[in-house]
């Protein structure tokens, strides 16, 4: 596989200012800008839109998280179980009607697709990899189908799931829309993504969560907050925390 942080495919771009319009201070830590308005950390030197199809390949889920120490796809389909699934599962299940239809964009291993579908839930995930939705195949019966929220019609799910995506993204108002599209009237959208109180909290995050080549933006709660309203949705709760960090179950307005 190749080495990600060389990768000839990859081509990168400035950003000068943050997603609420100030330009960006300089930060410490490679490549990291911080905002002085909003305390958000933003990649200022990030992967181009077109280079997502070689970032985001099948060495992601690979040779990426072996760098960052994490475990591969098949190992955390069992390891996520063990702490996060559950907490998402306390979050959503209450608020669901029974055989609620569900979507995650950008499933991974759809191990909590795979536990709703368990509990009679109506669900189906989207991948852009099609090696990584052939390795999801010979974990679970989870329908996953190739692309990302295009592949979703609009106002025909009653829940979005969105899980360490939303800081990979180049234009996290336009993700947020699009997916609000696809939500029936009053749908729910689960969303957690690293966001914090203070411009100085992301120095304790991990080596991989600060690796600038994949995470775009660390969100400080304002920002974040106001994304989420400006895109239509409200916030029904966000008391359940996982790894430091709230998850946000919002309704669609």
């Amino acid at each position: 596989m190749i080495d990600p942080n060389n990768d000839p495919r990859v081509n990168y771009e400035t950003v000068r200012n943050c997603l609420c319009g100030v330009a960006l201070s300089s930060g410490p830590i490679w490549g990291w800008d911080i905002c002085p308005a909003c305390a958000t950390w933003v990649n200022s030197r990030r992967p181009t839109v077109d280079s997502l199809a070689a970032v985001y390949g099948p060495g992601y889920w690979t040779t990426t998280q072996e760098m960052v120490n994490c475990p591969p796809l098949e190992a955390r389909f069992e390891a996520d179980m063990l702490d996060r699934i559950p907490a998402y599962l306390s979050a959503i299940v209450g608020h669901l009607r029974p055989a609620a239809r569900v979507a995650e964009i950008g499933c991974g291993n759809a191990r909590l697709l795979h536990e709703l579908k368990r509990r009679g839930f109506d669900v189906v995930g989207t991948e852009f990899s099609p090696e990584v939705i052939a390795r999801v195949g010979k974990l679970t019966d989870v329908p996953i189908v190739q692309g990302g929220i295009e592949r979703i019609e609009p106002n025909s799910v009653d829940a979005l799931i969105s899980i360490d995506v939303l800081e990979h993204v180049h234009d996290p108002p336009a993700f947020l829309k699009s997916h609000v599209r696809v939500l029936c009237p009053g749908g729910l959208m689960l969303v957690h993504t690293p966001v914090h109180e203070k411009a100085n909290d992301p120095y304790a995050y991990s080596v991989g969560m600060l690796w600038k080549l994949y995470h775009l933006y660390l969100f400080g709660r304002p920002l974040l907050e106001r994304l989420l309203n400006e895109a239509g949705l409200e916030t029904v709760s966000r008391e359940v925390v996982v790894f430091g960090w709230p998850v946000y179950l919002l309704r669609k307005r």
